[in-house]
């Protein structure tokens, strides 16, 4: 009652101070949650099923290790930070260096030291599997404080936000281990590196940009590959 008497007060006597803390009001307590909640179911549905697809194919974890791997090396002996990449079946997809000689360099010695047994080259604090893990916590979070208070709330929001980082931040070094990664890289074959491209369009005009490097693997016991780098 109180900020209800507050905010009239600005609206009759300062209209546009009182406009402006009714807009920040309804954008804080009533957008920003429902915009939450509706994130947060999608992410029920979508959470799960971007986890699955990495514990269900034990060569998507290999080339996840692999990965991992090669954007510590490229971390720490290049200090080029930033990076981001996306293991698959075949491989793996690096974006923010469009350089595929040194990444398929780097990406055979994060082989080879993982293969020596360097397993912790494997875990990465920027992993993917953290923002699945903080998302999904969140909106886990989320639902059950709304299923007790009964209303949305931004405190509910901030809370759901905080507890979700606690959890992923802590966990997802021991996910990244027993769940998402697979060190044992000994069988793995780099079989090249290529430069991806992709149309951007402006001003009328069409131009090709590097969109990631993709390392290439196969598995020693497939048959061989021709290697193939394009600058």
């Amino acid at each position: 009652m109180p900020l209800v008497l507050l905010l009239l007060f600005f609206l009759f006597f300062v209209p546009w101070l009182g406009f402006l803390i009714l807009a920040l009001s309804l954008f804080l307590f009533l957008l920003v949650p429902l915009g939450f909640a509706a994130r947060s179911l999608a992410w029920l549905v979508i959470g799960p099923r971007e986890l699955y697809k990495v514990l269900s194919d034990r060569r998507v974890r290999k080339n996840h290790a692999l990965e991992h791997g090669t954007i510590n090396i490229l971390e720490q002996q290049y200090g080029l930070p930033g990076l981001t990449g996306r293991a698959r079946e075949d491989g793996f997809g690096l974006s923010g260096l469009p350089n595929p000689q040194l990444i398929l360099e780097t990406a055979e010695l994060a082989r080879e030291r993982l293969a020596a047994g360097e397993t912790r080259l494997a875990i990465h604090r920027r992993c993917g599997t953290t923002m699945v893990l903080v998302n999904l916590s969140s909106s886990v979070i989320f639902i059950l404080l709304l299923v007790v208070a009964g209303r949305f709330s931004f405190g509910t929001v901030l809370l759901s936000l905080a507890a979700a980082w606690i959890i992923g931040t802590w966990a997802s070094p021991f996910v990244q281990r027993r769940l998402t990664i697979d060190s044992d890289v000994g069988d793995l074959v780099i079989t090249g590196a290529e430069a991806r491209l992709r149309p951007v369009r402006f001003f009328g005009g069409t131009a090709t940009l590097p969109a990631e490097v993709f390392v290439s693997t196969r598995s020693a016991a497939e048959p061989v590959l021709a290697e193939v780098v394009r600058p």
